[in-house]
Parts: structure tokens; C-alpha cells; sequence
């Protein structure tokens, strides 16, 4: 049942999902130079975790499929893994425990599950973290010394193993020493003899986060500044007292979000702008995981009820671990200044959920009435089932998006000089600069710019502020090392690529014509005069984007026209532009950003054909502004003095004055 619940929630979307994130630099990276680059690319904080890249790039090559898949099942192991530990701690409690599971498996407020690749190292930490705190559990429990010994050191491997993915998931380390601590205090002997149970039961395993601390805090230099504890805790030696304030101020806040405001807040976040068939796939799941869970407890009547007599031990236990796990989770993340954050660090509840996992089927044990008990837990799986997929819809959607722009991209242009720097405004918002050179190197230039470490050809500059002054300044070449990848972006030479909104086509913005969408990114609006077209080598082969990561070619409707006339207008060749103006409103397409008009009107004008001219100009006057640069364009053109092109200039300058005056 559980895999089946954790399958339909989670794998839907799946087939769907391409790179996200710093997926673009990993793959970009690999292919460039081969696996042995995860070497250079971890050393600087983690380096254990190129024993997960490596062996996975050797496996799955660049297909994001298979990558989802892996962190599927690393999240389901993990999800077993959890259960085998709730059984040994409390047998008898068969539907508490799979409830926990279920809660801890399909927690909605980790996010990040889409981004398999990158977070495939998150994945297996966890499942081996688990794994680890199950077989000390076991070697507690064990008889033969033999098993014992083996036990310990397969769980201490492990251990070390899950901390070298993420330092942070120290936190999980509470919860194996309060599972420790809870089977020595069962035994019936004096406080005295469980204290040296637990120190005796313990001492193995204090070798997993005492030689990891060690080499972390007194071996290892990082060269990042987000994971170097010295100068993450700066502020503590600083100024202790503020550093207290605020740190139980966002350990507050965090708890919360662990515990209530993961329940909603992510799915109202994503929702926003859900239309109503949108949802129905989503509570189709929702009502099939509900019924699975269901006919699972008819099926299997002993998993069916949840003992509620006066014994309150077992209750204890969990609230104090629940609360604890919820604490320490949080507490190195606080630590080093970071905070959770269901839109970009979600990833922080992922230890911290175990606690949330424990503390909500123990507060619906207390409710007698089993019909109100089981209805209370179906909402929350419903709430993650419906977080999880509209979380994947808008990943899904995501990776259209991304598609979609590269692809239009390689319709307008053959190739590009390794001179350009890009910029570019899409859909998917562009956070890192290799946000953009991931996917233009892949289509373009999949091959290192240098022989001995990785160098994209194209670099790119982040659509921000500080790019648009570095743009006005004319700075001169900058450089950047980002995990052993070298870039030299250069804002003289600029190149910039956008597509103003999802319904518009991708633009090349030109300093010799600038045309702007009324819709158009202020920023963009900025920085157009600079964009160098000339950067398009306009006489190579075109080429075609990979299908991984690009997908299947788009089918060819209104956008492939208007990149295919916008490059033939470039070209210089007004037939070609003519002709695919005629053959895209033959089948029925026509711009939906009223801008895209611009080469077949010029074309039209050009050729002196009247009507076609009236025809777009009717489509143009409902957007003002696009209206007005036609009219600036049509009478700024070379046309021949024939009565056609007499009256285009003047139709044009009247209308021009009109939409001025008014």
C-alpha cells in the first residue's frame, strides 16, 4: 500500500520533468568532461557526494527520467526504512506506525522531489540515514556479538555515508540516540543501570557524528561560504545575545512551519491561478489514495484501529521524540543563518518532517471515534496528495516552458559567437546565470571551451539590477569560478533573448530596430538598445536541440513562423518573410503579442501590398504600443516612391499623430 500511494502521488508527472536549477550546470558539466568532474564540482563543500553523481551519470547519462525514478525509490526505501524503525520501537501499535510512514513519505512540505538530479544526493542521504538508525536499533536488540559488531559497522558506514550528502542531516542524529535512549529506560532496572545501557548501547554509534564533526570542524576547508561553519557562526562570537534572540525567534517560526503551515500553506501558494479543470486529475489521486487506504484497512482488519486504552507510556515516548526530532532538525540549519521556506528551501523540513510524522497520529489517537480519527487523517494524505501534484503540474509546466523557449530560439537562430554574453527573460526566471549558458551551451557549444577544466562558451549575465548598471557602465570582462567552472561574461557584448510573457514568442532584441512588447520586463526595456544581433552567425547549419533535455520539436504553429520569418528578416530576404506570413494565416495563426506583426508588416510594406497592411494594422490598433512602433517603423523605411508606399507613410504618420494626441 505504501508504495502504491507513494507511486501515484509522486510519479505522475514524472515522464514530464526535465533539469531544474543546478541540474543545468551538472549535466552541461558531465557531458563536457565526463564523470570524473563531480571531483572538482563537490570539493568545495561535499565532496561525498560525487560517490552518487558518479556512479548515477554512469548509469542514466543526462535523462532526467531515470533520475526521478532513483530518487523515488531512495524516498521509498527511506519511507520503509522509517516504518522498520517504528515497528521496533513500538510493535504493537500497526496502523500508528503506518500512518506515521504514510505521513513521513508523503510530507508536503519538501518541494523539491521534481528536482531529482541534484537532489538525488538529498535522496539516498536520507534513505542510507534511515537505513543506519534501523540496523543500530537491530544491534541493540541483537544477541550474538557477532551480529552486533557487523550491525554497528554497517550503520556507523552508513551514517558517515548520509552526513558526507548533507552536513545538515546531522539532525537526524537525535533521533537515533532518543531511540537508544528509549530502549535502554524500557529495561526494568535501576536509573543507574539504564544510564550505562544507553552509554554502552551508544558508544558505537557516537562514531558516525563524532568523526564526521571532527573532520568538518578541524580537517576540512570550505570554500563556500553557505557550509563553512567558521564563518556561519560568526555572528555567535559576535553578538551572542541577538544571535540567541533571533535564533529562538526563527526556531519558533520554523516549528510552525513544520508542523501546521506545511499542511496548507504550499498548496494555497501553489494553487494560485489553478483553473478548475486543472483539478481534477489532482483529486483523482487524492480520492484513489483515499480509497486504497480504504479497502487497506477492510482488507487487513488488525491494521484497522488504533489502541486508545489509559496507558499513556507510549504516548510520551512519541511526543518527546516528536518534538525533539522537530528541534534538532531544525537546529543546524537555524544555526548557520538559514531558514525554512516553502518557495526556495523547502528542502530544510526534510529531517525535521520525521517529527511532524510522529506528532499527528498521536494527537488523532486521542480521538475515540474511529469513523472522525480516520476522516481527520485522510485530510492530511489528501492535503499532500494535492500539494505534491500541483507541485509537479507547475514543474511539469516548467519544463514545457524551458522547452518550448530553447526550441524557439533554435528556429531564430543557426549559432551564436562564443564572443555573446546572453541575457534572457522567459517564463522559467532565471535565478543563476547558468540558468541560461546551461541550455545555450548544450544546444550550441555541448563541448568545454578549454581542454583542462570546463568553460562554457557561452556565458550569461542574470536578468537583475546590478546587470542592467553593469550594462549602462560598459564594464569590461568579468570572470567567475562557480565549483571549478569557469565563465567570462562581458556586458560590452550582450546578447539579449526574451520571451515577455508565456503566451508570447522568444524575441532577439536588436539595437539596430528595437521592438518591444507592451509586456515587456522593464529590465529588458533597459538594456535592448545594447543587444548585438549581430552576435547571430546567420549563414551556419541550424541546429537541433537534443531531446534530452529539449524534448520532441514543438509542432509548428504561430511561434515557428514568426522565428523562422524574424531570422529571414535578418537575412534580408523580404520573399521568404512574405511567404511565411501567407502560409501562417492560411492555417489559422495569427500573434497573440501584437508586436510579432513587425516583420511580416515591414514585408508587406516592402512588397506594397495595401491590404495585408490594413489586415495587421486592424490586429494592431487593440495594443497602443505596438501600434506606435509600427507606425515609427513603416515611416523611418526606404520605401520606393510608388503610390503604395506614398500612401503606407502617410496612413501611418496620421495614425501615428491620432493614438499621440489621444
Amino acid at each position: 500500500m505504501i508504495t502504491f500511494i507513494s507511486a501515484v502521488v509522486y510519479l505522475v508527472f514524472v515522464p514530464r520533468f526535465g533539469y531544474f536549477n543546478d541540474d543545468w550546470y551538472l549535466m552541461y558539466a558531465a557531458g563536457a568532461k565526463g564523470t570524473s568532474v563531480f571531483w572538482d564540482i563537490f570539493a568545495i563543500d561535499r565532496p561525498l557526494r560525487a560517490l552518487v553523481m558518479i556512479p548515477a551519470y554512469t548509469l542514466f547519462g543526462p535523462n532526467p527520467l531515470y533520475y526521478n525514478l532513483s530518487a523515488f525509490l531512495f524516498r521509498l526505501l527511506s519511507g520503509f526504512s522509517f516504518l522498520w524503525i517504528l515497528r521496533m520501537l513500538w510493535p504493537e501499535k500497526k496502523q500508528l506506525t503506518l500512518w506515521m510512514s504514510l505521513l513521513f513519505l508523503l510530507y508536503p512540505g519538501f518541494l523539491s522531489q521534481p528536482n531529482a538530479i541534484d537532489y538525488l544526493c538529498h535522496q539516498t542521504g536520507l534513505a542510507a540515514g534511515m537505513l543506519s538508525i534501523g540496523l543500530t536499533i537491530w544491534a541493540v536488540q541483537a544477541n550474538s556479538w557477532t551480529r552486533k559488531i557487523f550491525l554497528y559497522g554497517v550503520s556507523i558506514l552508513l551514517g558517515w555515508f548520509c552526513l558526507g550528502q548533507i552536513e545538515w542531516y546531522i539532525g537526524l542524529e537525535f533521533f537515533r540516540f532518543a531511540c537508544i535512549l528509549l530502549l535502554a529506560f524500557r529495561l526494568n532496572e535501576t536509573l543507574w543501570a539504564k544510564s550505562v545501557a544507553f552509554v554502552r548501547y551508544s558508544l558505537p554509534a557516537f562514531l558516525i557524528p563524532g568523526v564526521f564533526l571532527t573532520w568538518r570542524l578541524f580537517f576540512f576547508e570550505s570554500e563556500r561560504g553557505a557550509t563553512d561553519v567558521d564563518l556561519q557562526l560568526g555572528d555567535v562570537r559576535g553578538e551572542p545575545i541577538k544571535f540567541a534572540f533571533n535564533f529562538l525567534s526563527a526556531l519558533v517560526n520554523d516549528f510552525l512551519d513544520v508542523l501546521v503551515n506545511a499542511w496548507w500553506l504550499p498548496l494555497r501558494r501553489l494553487s494560485e491561478g489553478f483553473a478548475a479543470a486543472q483539478w481534477l486529475s489532482g483529486f483523482a489521486i487524492a480520492l484513489l489514495v483515499v480509497i486504497s487506504l480504504w479497502i487497506f484497512s477492510r482488507v487487513v482488519p488488525k491494521y484497522g484501529d488504533v489502541e486508545s486504552g489509559p496507558r499513556l507510556g507510549w504516548r510520551r515516548e512519541v511526543v518527546l521524540i516528536g518534538l525533539g526530532a522537530i528541534i534538532f532538525g531544525l537546529f543546524p540549519v537555524i544555526l548557520v543563518g538559514r531558514s525554512v521556506d516553502f518557495k526556495n528551501y523547502s528542502r530544510y523540513t526534510l529531517i525535521a518532517s520525521v517529527g511532524a510524522a510522529l506528532l499527528w497520529p498521536l494527537a488523532l489517537s486521542y480521538i475515540s471515534n474511529m469513523r472522525l480519527r480516520n476522516f481527520l487523517f485522510g485530510m492530511l494524505i489528501v492535503s499532500a496528495s494535492l500539494t505534491h501534484y500541483s507541485n509537479g503540474f507547475i514543474k511539469a509546466r516548467e519544463t514545457e516552458a524551458t522547452r518550448n523557449f530553447w526550441w524557439q530560439v533554435s528556429w531564430r537562430i543557426p549559432q551564436i559567437t562564443p564572443s555573446a554574453t546572453l541575457i534572457t527573460r522567459y517564463a522559467v526566471a532565471a535565478e543563476e546565470d547558468y540558468f541560461t549558458w546551461g541550455p545555450a551551451n548544450l544546444l550550441y557549444y555541448p563541448e568545454s571551451n578549454h581542454e583542462k577544466y570546463v568553460q562554457p562558451a557561452l556565458p550569461a549575465f542574470v536578468l537583475n539590477e546590478d546587470t542592467v548598471a553593469s550594462v549602462f557602465a560598459r564594464e569590461p570582462q568579468d570572470y567567475s569560478n562557480r565549483r571549478s567552472i569557469r565563465t567570462y561574461p562581458n556586458s560590452r557584448n550582450i546578447l539579449v533573448l526574451s520571451q515577455p510573457t508565456p503566451f508570447s514568442c522568444m524575441q532577439v532584441m536588436d539595437m539596430r530596430q528595437v521592438e518591444l512588447s507592451s509586456k515587456e520586463d522593464p529590465r529588458v526595456v533597459d538594456i535592448a538598445p545594447f543587444s548585438e544581433a549581430d552576435q547571430i552567425s546567420l549563414n551556419e547549419d541550424f541546429h537541433i536541440p537534443p531531446a534530452i533535455p529539449f524534448g520532441f520539436e514543438p509542432p509548428a504553429e504561430w511561434c515557428y513562423y514568426f522565428e523562422k520569418a524574424s531570422y529571414a528578416r535578418q537575412m534580408g530576404d523580404w520573399d521568404e518573410v512574405r511567404r511565411l506570413g501567407e502560409e501562417a494565416i492560411s492555417r489559422g495563426f495569427f500573434a497573440k503579442d501584437q508586436i510579432e506583426w513587425m516583420p511580416f508588416l515591414q514585408a508587406y510594406a516592402y512588397a506594397g501590398n495595401v491590404a495585408r497592411l490594413n489586415e495587421i494594422a486592424s490586429y494592431m490598433t487593440s495594443d497602443l504600443p505596438s501600434f506606435q512602433q509600427a507606425c515609427q517603423t513603416l515611416t523611418a523605411m526606404p520605401l520606393n516612391p510608388t503610390p503604395q508606399a506614398t500612401f503606407l507613410q502617410k496612413k501611418s504618420t496620421s495614425l501615428l499623430r491620432f493614438y499621440a494626441s489621444e
